[in-house]
């Protein structure tokens, strides 16, 4: 489990680019595409510069109509599996 403290930051080992409303990543090593739209495309946006859960959290509660609680859960999930992909590392 992460902990709300927790910064990440986009790993060095992917590229990524905006296409109309979906982001593309690529991770570069493994070969790997992502696309990612809505509440993961605005993740992704926030991470072009460290964030920490908790941040990104707030950012998505003030910009999706989602609790808290349960933004938290989907976020935590969703950045695991950045991070399990090798596209986010944590800062620190």
């Amino acid at each position: 489990m992460l902990e709300l403290s927790t910064v990440f930051r986009r790993s060095t080992q992917q590229v990524s680019c905006n296409l109309s409303d979906e982001v593309a990543v690529l991770h570069v090593e493994r070969g790997l595409y992502f696309g990612m739209q809505g509440v993961g495309a605005r993740i992704w946006e926030a991470l072009e510069q460290p964030r920490s859960v908790a941040d990104i959290c707030d950012d998505i509660v003030a910009h999706f109509d989602v609790a808290p609680e349960a933004c938290r859960e989907d976020v935590i999930r969703f950045l695991v599996s950045l991070r399990d992909a090798g596209l986010i590392e944590p800062v620190g």
